[in-house]
């Protein structure tokens, strides 16, 4: 299914289940099946609503035109597109970065939020290591897919779940290899280095539950901190021995979390 934005563009998106409404917004260069271990789970509950973000996968990839309030105004023409006036909201890194945009852009639309691995940005932002910084950028821009999964593989994942899982996370991103686009990327990244919602957090009404990996090596765990601290009642829980997309390798726990603090608002 498709929604198309106030510009044209166009937005492919996914619902899986019945139940209260659940956005979930996927990370940076991600597409819909980066959530494969979270979405069996979260739709035996909720109508997981899910979407390609602008820039990457089925959906539109303008030359330019990226923002994170223009993100933010994507999730609210999927939601129209799929008759859901208001949702929980969950997203990972990039998509947290969107999902805090959203919230504070149309508050009126949103339940409860969900923010995994990611940051209020800004001048405040805890940056990761040089090396591993270095790393993420040259990956984005890596053509060869293989490559570039291999060139993330040790921040993304714990050592252990990256040795025993390394064939199938890189078969997994060869089999949507097609789905990048270099103005995507780079509309992404520019997105993100625009972001900076630290000022404005404390006016984030809707109940807020952040999640990360104490060893993420792209967002640093003092990021979480930082939001927890800027959000009003927002819950802070912390995965040990974890890294970037924990939401995968500890899917099982992730999943139980989310339903469980979702659930307490039903």
């Amino acid at each position: 299914m498709y929604a198309t934005a106030a510009d044209g563009a166009r937005m492919y998106y996914e619902t899986h289940g019945e139940g209260p409404p659940l956005l979930l917004h996927p990370g940076f260069g991600c597409s819909v099946e980066i959530y494969a271990a979270n979405i069996p789970a979260l739709a035996e509950r909720y109508r997981v609503i899910v979407l390609d973000p602008r820039g990457h996968g089925r959906s539109s990839a303008p030359t330019d035109g990226y923002a994170m309030a223009v993100f933010a105004r994507d999730c609210a023409a999927v939601l129209d597109a799929a008759g859901v006036a208001r949702a929980h909201v969950l997203g990972t890194s990039f998509g947290g970065m969107v999902a805090q945009h959203f919230a504070l852009d149309f508050p009126e639309r949103v339940d409860g939020l969900v923010l995994g691995c990611t940051t209020a940005g800004g001048s405040r932002h805890v940056l990761p290591r040089a090396e591993d910084a270095a790393t993420f950028v040259a990956a984005a821009s890596e053509p060869d897919m293989e490559t570039a999964v291999r060139m993330r593989l040790r921040m993304n994942y714990s050592p252990a779940y990256a040795q025993a899982h390394e064939a199938e996370i890189i078969a997994r991103a060869q089999e949507h290899a097609h789905f990048r686009s270099e103005a995507g990327t780079a509309g992404q990244l520019a997105a993100v280095q625009g972001h900076d919602t630290w000022e404005r957090l404390p006016a984030i009404a809707a109940p807020t539950l952040i999640l990360h990996g104490d060893e993420d090596g792209i967002v640093p765990v003092a990021n979480a901190h930082i939001l927890a601290e800027r959000i009003p009642g927002a819950r802070l829980k912390i995965y040990e021995g974890a890294r970037h997309v924990f939401f995968i390798e500890r899917a099982d726990e992730f999943n139980r979390d989310v339903l469980a603090f979702l659930g307490e608002g039903a």
